[in-house]
């Protein structure tokens, strides 16, 4: 019996990876005239398989097993459970209750998923399996991504929560280039963007299961599927960090194998040349077969409506400093649209900025707070690790990319997939061994 449990609770874990990017979910008193995303109450698909998980973890808990015994809390989690007690507090301050109880309540699911990966999962689970997962669900959000660039358009998927778009459509993500209208994939998730984060999530799991397992030929096509969905995203900052950080574990690893010649095995060595190579020449390609739109991609214009709203965002944001908690958690939006600036409804969203977005909804003392945990969950990897083999190296710099994206992007804090992404990767951070 108690083997039956442990396969069922690995296949949920596995399968809650693959799902991360499928955004099938029920809206509660959905109404579609007026509604507005930033203010209505869900449930995804991927919240009844964390709370499943959650439920596996406190039943082995409660079972007396040794490796699910919690370890005591570090600097860093009280920094975190002091954020989240000023985002309680910041409700007070809300204009829409509501919405602010609904997200307050995301913010402690998201918590949990981080204690759940930090003291749970990293134990419990063959995290070689957890990157194939990770790669799989790339694999299929690509499959997806490249029909869907090739219709320029949905392709029928709204049972796994597909955006309906086409290429005449309305506030659909897309560009111009040379007098004609590129749409941007979505795959199943609410934009590019967030299709986008995954796949470079899912590409630096490949990356991590390269160093720990054969690379065959399958595998490597799968590789190059990612990567192409990736750059059919044109989500101009995950693919420049991919490129950024491309271009440093290649040097890194070139160091390890030709000049110190210390690599981690013969066979990752071969896996990364087989990558770097791979990796060339499909970009290559893309390029060559796209080069008008990446060029429209390379520029950026302030001009661009994209640009001028973020920077009309974080303006509004700066200047929402009410008193030291915030706007009340959730409740940027619903207090922008008191500000008058004559938005289109759908043009009032979120700070593109998750920093700047936590201090406008929990003031100067939620944002110490939360750069605080930060600051000391890095501290803490690097006294732990020390960046001593390359796959230290490649991690740190793939968490610290997205942290970067919420410079420029609110989903890992406002969208279920984003979140997803963000919490998990906080964990590995926090409990990397």
């Amino acid at each position: 019996m108690q083997k039956m449990m442990q396969k069922i609770e690995n296949w949920v874990f596995y399968v809650f990876l693959f799902a991360i990017p499928i955004s099938l979910r029920h809206i509660f008193d959905y109404q579609s005239f007026g509604y507005i995303e930033w203010q209505a109450k869900y449930l995804y698909a991927t919240d009844i398989l964390l709370g499943i998980l959650l439920i596996f973890w406190i039943w082995n808990r409660s079972g007396g097993r040794s490796e699910l015994t919690s370890p005591d809390l570090v600097k860093a989690d009280y920094f975190l459970l002091g954020f989240v007690a000023v985002a309680g507090i910041s409700i007070q301050n809300a204009l829409d209750v509501g919405t602010a109880w609904f997200q307050f309540a995301k913010l402690i699911e998201g918590v949990l998923l981080y204690f759940y990966i930090k003291n749970y999962a990293l134990n419990r689970f063959d995290m070689t399996a957890g990157f194939t997962a990770l790669v799989a669900g790339g694999i299929f959000q690509a499959g997806i991504a490249i029909v869907q660039y090739g219709l320029q358009g949905s392709i029928g998927l709204q049972w796994l929560g597909e955006s309906v778009f086409n290429n005449v459509m309305p506030g659909v993500a897309s560009f111009y280039a040379a007098g004609e209208k590129i749409v941007r994939v979505y795959g199943t998730t609410p934009h590019p963007n967030v299709l986008a984060a995954y796949f470079f999530i899912a590409i630096g799991a490949f990356y991590g299961r390269s160093m720990l397992r054969h690379v065959n030929g399958w595998w490597l096509l799968g590789y190059n599927l990612i990567l192409w969905g990736l750059l059919l995203t044109y989500s101009r900052t995950i693919i420049g960090m991919a490129a950024i950080i491309f271009i440093a574990w290649s040097a890194m690893a070139g160091y390890l194998l030709f000049v110190r010649k210390t690599f981690v095995s013969r066979e990752a060595a071969e896996n990364s040349l087989k990558i770097i190579v791979s990796t060339v020449i499909v970009v290559g390609i893309f390029t060559a077969f796209n080069w008008p739109y990446v060029v429209n991609r390379l520029t950026i214009s302030s001009n661009d409506e994209a640009v001028q709203l973020r920077m009309l965002y974080n303006r509004e944001s700066l200047e929402a400093d009410e008193n030291l908690l915030g706007l009340g958690i959730g409740n940027f939006v619903p207090w922008l649209m008191t500000q008058d600036l004559h938005l289109q409804r759908s043009l009032y969203q979120p700070v593109h900025n998750i920093y700047l977005l936590i201090k406008a909804e929990t003031g100067l003392v939620g944002l110490g707070l939360f750069l605080s945990f930060l600051a000391l969950l890095w501290r803490d990897y690097y006294k732990r690790l020390g960046f001593k083999k390359l796959y230290h190296f490649s991690f740190a710099l793939i968490v610290a990319s997205i942290l970067i994206f919420g410079l420029f992007d609110h989903f890992l804090w406002t969208i279920q997939a984003g979140r997803l992404m963000f919490w998990i990767a906080l964990g590995l951070l926090a409990g990397a061994k």
